[in-house]
């Protein structure tokens, strides 16, 4: 609720917001170049290059900005924790000084408030908009290694020890739930929200103790907490992450991999479930964290359900309940509702030399199959360096034995958290097959193997050209080596074989077409209904 001195703070800052604004009019010689955004919560006045953002003096039930020390300190807070990922749009905290009717910026009056200065960007450049055109090559890559990047970069602070607590947890995702179900209009959206809460608070019971050990772990630490396309903006292949939540230590003290849900529910809702995906593997290379998988769809289901009651409140209190509104929380509950599926395990290994393209290839395959893609040559380098001289050949048969034990393990881990795990790795020898033969018998998932074929001569073309440009340190001397020693495919070999002709272009691999004998194997039921 608001304050009792919500209504006199917001009458003196409409005066204080009109005397700012004419003020930077004025100092601008065209007037196209200034304006005004109002959010519930705040304003943002533009004039020219530059941005001034002033908090609104409410207090709310999640938020409370009603006095002049709290908007000082949350504008300081702001600027603090924006500034991790862009430094070059969080300028500075300006006091504003008046009396209201004559505010200006670091005046010579009283203080009457502050505003967050930051340097003015052109709209064009948020991911909203990004993903509204062609999207651009590298895209997954860069929103993955700007994520990835900004979570290993934060430590275990003090607020971590105070949040990501289990109960919080659930507790947060139950009042969701509750809100939502006084917001719902439609009956079957209602069976539906209903059959949502029942499966997200078991599976919260389910995932306590994971909850707990990834807390212990160091996974929950001072996130962005916000991280929708929204709220990221993507300039020549450059990513920065921004307005991130300051008024909140409990939303933003939170367990990485939720952190990285809200992007990927929003991906989702937008039509982009292969950049998604992607997204997610990309990130997942980069930080190792697979263990996060067991508690992701838990996340992203509460991230779901967070913005369709967010759609839904916004309608009511603007008087009404649009069908703009009920059809995007629809989209969002639809996508909580598909998390709570027990999920289609399996396992698929790649089989080909060097250079015959499977990395490529196959993170465009996990992208149709929503699977997770395990990288030899990125496991490889874990264990073993990268571009590291004094490191053992990681090439030799110890290295890649070592190599392919990771893998088995990360493809257990994949399975059993309802994930398939689609290995990419040469499998060259009949006996590294056979392991992961009975891998897929262990974990009770059916088994597939991708055949990708390619002539000598383009193998040692691409070696060539991708040296010291990708994870794979193979040259041709591995290339020949892997040629001499192969063991070809045996027709008495368990699991579907689908051949696949690497000369094809890379852009068919983005086409369901070519996988789908792969796929139908793997899910019939599913590719019956696609």
């Amino acid at each position: 609720m608001d304050t009792p001195n919500t209504t006199s703070s917001a009458a003196v800052q409409l005066r204080m917001i009109e005397a700012l604004g004419r003020r930077l009019s004025a100092n601008q010689p065209d007037a196209a170049e200034t304006g005004l955004i109002e959010t519930h919560i705040s304003w943002i006045l533009l004039a020219g290059q530059e941005a001034f953002k002033i908090k609104k003096a409410v207090g709310l039930d999640f938020l409370d900005y009603s006095t002049l020390e709290d908007r000082r300190f949350f504008c300081q807070e702001e600027l603090r924790l924006n500034r991790r990922t862009a430094p070059e749009l969080y300028l500075d905290v300006l006091p504003i000084t008046g009396p209201a009717e004559e505010a200006a910026f670091d005046g010579r009056g009283p203080v009457i408030d502050y505003a967050v200065h930051m340097r003015r960007f052109a709209p064009d450049g948020l991911l909203t908009t990004v993903l509204e055109r062609p999207l651009p090559a590298d895209l997954a890559a860069a929103l993955a290694s700007a994520v990835a990047g900004f979570h290993q970069s934060l430590r275990r602070g003090r607020g971590s020890s105070l949040h990501g607590l289990p109960e919080e947890i659930r507790n947060a995702t139950s009042e969701v739930c509750a809100s939502l179900s006084a917001l719902v209009p439609r009956a079957d959206s209602q069976h539906r929200l209903r059959d949502v809460s029942q499966w997200i608070e078991a599976e919260g019971e389910r995932l306590d103790c994971v909850f707990a050990a990834r807390r212990q772990a160091g996974r929950v630490r001072e996130c962005h907490g916000d991280l929708h396309c929204g709220n990221i903006i993507v300039r020549e292949g450059r990513v920065r992450l921004f307005d991130g939540i300051e008024f909140s230590a409990s939303l933003r003290f939170i367990d990485v991999i939720d952190d990285l849900a809200f992007l990927l529910m929003d991906l989702q809702a937008r039509g982009h479930a292969p950049l998604a995906n992607a997204c997610l593997n990309r990130y997942l290379e980069a930080t190792a964290d697979y263990d996060g998988l067991r508690v992701l769809r838990y996340y992203v289901a509460y991230r779901a359900l967070v913005r369709a009651m967010v759609e839904l409140m916004q309608a009511h209190g603007a008087g009404a309940a649009p069908e703009r509104a009920e059809r995007r929380a629809a989209t969002y509950l639809d996508i909580a509702d598909r998390q709570r599926g027990p999920g289609r395990p399996a396992l698929v290994l790649t089989h080909g030399f060097s250079g015959a393209g499977k990395s490529s290839l196959s993170l465009a395959l996990a992208g149709h199959l929503d699977g997770i893609r395990l990288r030899a040559d990125v496991e490889r380098g874990r264990l073993f360096g990268v571009g590291d001289a004094s490191q053992p050949d990681k090439y030799s048969a110890h290295a890649s034995e070592a190599t392919y034990e990771q893998l088995a393990h990360l493809a257990t881990l994949c399975a059993s958290s309802g994930w398939t795990a689609l290995v990419d790795a040469t499998f060259l020898q009949r006996t590294r097959r056979a392991r992961f033969h009975a891998l897929a018998g262990e974990l009770g998932v059916p088994l597939g193997l991708v055949d990708f074929q390619a002539p000598p001569e383009l193998l040692a073309e691409r070696i060539r050209a991708r040296m010291g440009r990708d994870a794979s340190e193979a040259d041709l001397s591995v290339l020949r080596s892997q040629i001499a020693s192969a063991d070809p495919l045996g027709e008495d070999e368990p699991g579907f074989v689908l051949p696949y002709d690497a000369t094809r272009p890379l852009a068919d691999a983005a086409q369901r077409a070519p996988w789908q004998p792969l796929l139908a194997h793997l899910c019939p039921a599913r590719e019956a209904r696609a």
